[in-house]
């Protein structure tokens, strides 16, 4: 794992549109062969869109803690190992119906898309 990101580098992540936090999530987990999800005690946290189940997902645990608030205060950062995610958390997830949220906006706002096109773009 990483060193905790600055407050700065925080901000600049956060200050990318929904696209480029996706961008940056591919080429980050890549490099680190790491994503981070909301866990809680029952283990990973999904949230309803309305329109569909998804897992939210970054690539560093300081953005995950960072997002923590309110209806996930009991949360906690999860390490997911890239090549688990791809092998079999991505089939699992199509298999059930699940989206991800990649790098969600503090507001909520993310690129919601298939387990196995995430898969793919980070394989």
């Amino acid at each position: 794992m990483s060193d905790a990101l600055t407050q700065e580098q925080i901000n600049a992540f956060y200050s990318l549109d929904s696209q480029g936090r996706y961008d940056h999530l591919v080429e980050a987990a890549r490099a680190s062969q790491s994503l981070y999800t909301l866990a809680d005690d029952q283990g990973c946290v999904l949230i309803n869109t309305g329109q569909e189940q998804c897992l939210l997902v970054w690539h560093d645990p300081t953005l995950v803690e960072n997002w923590i608030k309110d209806d996930y205060a009991n949360c906690h950062a999860m390490t997911i190992a890239l090549p688990d995610f791809i092998e079999k958390w991505a089939p699992g997830m199509a298999k059930d119906g699940f989206e991800v949220g990649v790098a969600p906006s503090l507001a909520g706002e993310a690129i919601v898309v298939s387990a196995e096109e995430l898969a793919a773009d980070l394989g």
